[in-house]
């Protein structure tokens, strides 16, 4: 039985050093893909297990979102929009009042149609 003897350099090759690592090592390699799997599985969660919010049905609707108005004689949009909610603020509803029937301003004439929004 003849025992081998290595160089130095190949003694040293020969034994791998023990990794150690440290408390930010083990939190990047064990901590992190632990909390991204556990953020996963709550995700597909959420998504499979809660209740749907929306149903839709047949039923007819209730109320009209918006009555047709029409324009009198030296009536303003001001008007127009206190008329249809005073509840609410007339610069609003006059704003509504301006999207709903694609103005470009706030000038209408007399006998003008309008989509007004209903209370």
């Amino acid at each position: 039985m003849t025992t081998r003897i290595l160089p130095t350099s190949a003694r040293s090759i020969a034994r791998a050093p023990k990794l150690n690592l440290t408390r930010r090592g083990r939190l990047v390699l064990i901590g992190l893909p632990l909390m991204t799997g556990a953020a996963a599985l709550l995700v597909v969660a959420v998504i499979f297990l809660l209740p749907t919010t929306v149903q839709a049905t047949s039923d007819p609707v209730g109320e009209p979102v918006t009555h047709t108005v029409s324009v009198q004689p030296d009536q303003s949009l001001w008007e127009i929009a206190y008329a249809a909610d005073p509840a609410r603020d007339t610069r609003e509803v006059m704003d509504d009042i301006v999207e709903l029937n694609g103005l470009a301003s706030s000038e209408i004439s007399a006998g003008q149609l309008l989509e007004v929004p209903a209370r």
